[in-house]
């Protein structure tokens, strides 16, 4: 089941809940970010209404979290 939620700077929460639908991940990436394209394509929602969600990040952040788990797997 694949969800996302986050905080924005105002405190609010917001969440995504794809539940069981089918969903697509795109990857797209640049020399300084990385981008995650998660929506479900077939929702029965209108299409303005898609769940989808967006997330943007620092590249050097990501390397650095992979890095981390890598290292934490290698040690289990």
């Amino acid at each position: 089941m694949a969800h996302v939620i986050i905080r924005g700077r105002n405190g609010r929460r917001h969440e995504v809940d794809f539940e069981d639908a089918d969903i697509t991940l795109e990857l797209h990436a640049s020399e300084d970010h990385v981008e995650l394209v998660i929506e479900a394509p077939h929702d029965v929602a209108p299409s303005d209404k898609k769940r989808f969600a967006l997330v943007s990040i620092p590249r050097h952040l990501l390397s650095k979290a992979m890095a981390d788990l890598a290292r934490k797997d290698r040690r289990s």
